[in-house]
């Protein structure tokens, strides 16, 4: 296990502590399944992110793919 630590506004904590009161739960346990729901379904394999050739060639011409990558991954207006 790995120890992971944050810092919350008073109402955020308040609210998590009522809510775990409420489910019978700890906070670390409200805190894990909120990660777990986050993260279920994970990677998707399918993402052009993973696939998409190189959009730049290193012509001399100005690149613009680190600011419009994913208008270049995802089409015109993602």
């Amino acid at each position: 296990m790995r120890v992971v630590q944050t810092t919350l506004t008073e109402a955020q904590h308040k609210l998590l502590e009522e809510y775990a009161k409420r489910n019978s739960k700890s906070i670390k346990e409200v805190v894990r399944d909120a990660v777990a729901r986050t993260l279920e379904g994970g990677v998707d394999p399918r993402d052009p992110i993973f696939s998409a050739p190189a959009v730049s060639a290193r012509t001399g011409k100005e690149d613009r793919g680190s600011i419009r990558h994913d208008e270049f991954l995802y089409g015109e207006g993602a």
